[in-house]
């Protein structure tokens, strides 16, 4: 028996309401410029997730990964996603004046660059390894779904990183 007279549909579209992410969803959907969201750069966070990745890749190439470590994929995840958000690259490509596009592609070839030979260097070293010590495939599975997770949140916060140390500094208190 429902005590408030809402139904359990009105309850979660108040809830909806109470958030603000409808009027969020609005005003991202909308061709008006959003002032109100600062793209400040992040200088020291974007290495959470990078550090993150490399310590997944670096846990499942050591020991035979565990259900928790899958579990840990998600929030790390959901922080890159929030990080590249809210960094300097953030905003969509098309409000970018010259010397932010010019930013945005240094900062992405920086990336690809650095992504590029760890994979060629890491790649055979880990097919090496799974050679010499005779893995299983349930290792040689979480070690492949760790690298993709671990190139995943370097793609996404190792451009953050860089434009972050490339943004002239502001006045103001930083990451």
């Amino acid at each position: 028996m429902n005590v408030s007279g809402k139904t359990a549909w009105q309850k979660m579209d108040s809830l909806v309401r109470w958030s603000g992410v409808s009027d969020r969803v609005k005003r991202d959907m909308s061709n008006e410029l959003e002032t109100g969201r600062r793209h400040r750069p992040m200088r020291w966070v974007p290495l959470i997730p990078m550090a993150c990745g490399a310590g997944l890749i670096l846990a499942a190439a050591t020991t035979p990964m565990s259900p928790v470590m899958y579990a840990a994929v998600g929030p790390l995840i959901a922080t890159m996603a929030a990080i590249s958000l809210n960094g300097p690259l953030g905003k969509p490509s098309i409000e970018d004046d010259e010397r932010e596009a010019a930013l945005r592609k240094d900062a992405f070839l920086f990336c690809f660059a650095i992504l590029a030979f760890a994979n060629m260097v890491g790649g055979p070293v880990l097919m090496l390894m799974a050679a010499l010590h005779a893995w299983t495939t349930e290792r040689i599975a979480g070690v492949a779904f760790a690298l993709v997770v671990g190139n995943m949140a370097w793609l996404g916060a190792l451009p953050t990183l860089y434009a972050s140390w490339k943004s002239p500094r502001s006045s103001s208190s930083e990451d």
